[in-house]
């Protein structure tokens, strides 16, 4: 979901040493409260220390004990050698994101250094950009849930002043354009559309003012149409009205290597890698290798399968898109759909919206009779299916919706709908249709 479509072909190809090395040693919607619980522990953890456990049970991410078990991986970009039982995990929230492929739970999605991280994204800390600005400038004492000294925030702000100078310099969508940024194909909600300078990318140099992706929006928190924002041709933008909101950075591990990247000062950066991810029918999905190339049976013996190629980070140092939910949180709530930042992101609709979101369809209460958008804003992919697993009805079908895509139904006559994802078959929802 977080990861430009344009990286794809860079940095998903499954050829580089990360692949080969996560085959043989282990292998971008979340809070606890949506996470698919594991119904039995899925690893043994007889090598988890004393401070471990009471790291553990301070955390939020039920995912982090996988990182303390005997099946931990080595190195940070790998997922371990053991999969869970079944999907877990929260996009932006948690260590490790699981979903299903055919029979098997596979990884979607690997987050911060093994072992534990420091996650900002609590209205309460001082996590913005902003907040971290006005606090560097106090000379407050630090809040302890940082974890960072007052040189590592002095440079962090350094830095993200820095950044914040470049983004502003692309107010303009065409001064991005002729920069050499390209589009991806779609807004994704409380995230953006990511604009990839690949030239950026290949170079495998981290700094703060030559960001590899710049996030535009649609120009006044309105609704993007689904599908394309549009497009830059001979260095002109083509599209609707957008103005920027943030940067995402990507490093490939040929570059760095295989643990976290550490490129922003202090530990609140936590950056990410996409596992699974393929272009399957013109959309990003979260599948086997085995799916995505066409081969009939998925490799049982390999669960961890492909993963990117380096690691990718949001960072919003744009003071009128300042995010609450901390100045690397993978969700802005100021972003259409504009949110409460105490909210949980990823995971719900606004009055005009459908979303598909942690397994969950997400309506809103009346629709009007015509065509009727949804919106994949979960890594895997979904459908919009009439009826139920036992008895489909055939009035309408999405079809294959992939992660940050959007699909439409058409519904002319009002009344009540079930329907239900026909590769995931626990997946049911019902919409109301009014009268028009």
């Amino acid at each position: 979901m977080c990861l430009a479509a344009s990286l794809l072909l860079v940095c998903c190809s499954g050829t580089a040493e990360s692949v080969s090395s996560s085959q043989t040693l282990a292998g971008d919607s979340g809070n606890s409260d949506v996470t698919v619980a594991v119904t039995e522990p899925p690893l043994s953890t007889t090598s988890t220390t004393a401070a471990e456990v009471a790291l553990l049970l301070d955390s939020d991410d039920p995912t982090l004990a996988l990182d303390h078990a005997e099946s931990a991986p080595l190195l940070d970009a790998f997922a371990p050698s053991v999969m869970p039982g079944s999907p877990m995990g929260r996009v932006g929230y948690t260590r490790y994101v699981f979903t299903q492929s055919g029979d098997q739970v596979i990884p979607a999605l690997i987050e911060g250094p093994k072992g534990s991280q420091t996650r900002c994204q609590s209205v309460e800390l001082p996590c913005s950009f902003q907040d971290l600005k006005d606090l560097a400038e106090s000379g407050a004492v630090i809040p302890p849930e940082l974890n960072m000294s007052s040189d590592e925030l002095d440079l962090l702000v350094e830095q993200l002043e820095t950044l914040e100078e470049t983004v502003r310099k692309f107010v303009d969508v065409n001064d991005a354009c002729a920069a050499g940024y390209r589009p991806d194909r779609a807004q994704t909600p409380n995230m953006g559309s990511h604009f990839t300078n690949m030239g950026l990318v290949v170079d495998g140099i981290f700094d703060p003012a030559r960001p590899e992706i710049l996030l535009f929006v649609a120009a006044d928190d309105d609704a993007p149409p689904f599908g394309a924002l549009g497009r830059c041709k001979d260095g002109v933008w083509k599209g609707v009205d957008v103005e920027i909101a943030g940067a995402a950075f990507y490093m490939p591990f040929l570059a760095v290597g295989n643990d976290h990247f550490e490129g922003f000062s202090g530990p609140l950066d936590n950056w990410h890698v996409h596992y699974n991810l393929c272009r399957l029918g013109g959309q990003d999905v979260t599948v086997l290798p085995s799916v995505c190339s066409g081969a009939e049976d998925g490799p049982l013996n390999q669960p961890q399968g492909d993963a990117s190629e380096g690691w990718m980070i949001h960072a919003w140092a744009d003071t009128e898109h300042d995010n609450q939910l901390g100045t690397f949180s993978m969700w802005n709530p100021s972003l259409w759909p504009v949110a409460d930042p105490s909210a949980t992101l990823g995971s719900r609709t606004t009055s005009n919206t459908n979303l598909i979101a942690d397994f969950d369809y997400q309506t809103v209460e009346a629709a009007v009779p015509g065509k009727i958008s949804f919106f994949n804003a979960d890594p895997e992919a979904h459908s919009v299916t009439a009826g139920t697993p036992e008895n489909p009805t055939g009035e309408f079908d999405t079809g294959v919706v992939g992660g940050g895509n959007a699909a439409s139904i058409e519904i002319s006559q009002p009344g009540t709908y079930e329907f239900f994802c026909s590769l995931h078959t626990g997946m049911r929802g019902t919409i109301t249709v009014g009268g028009g």
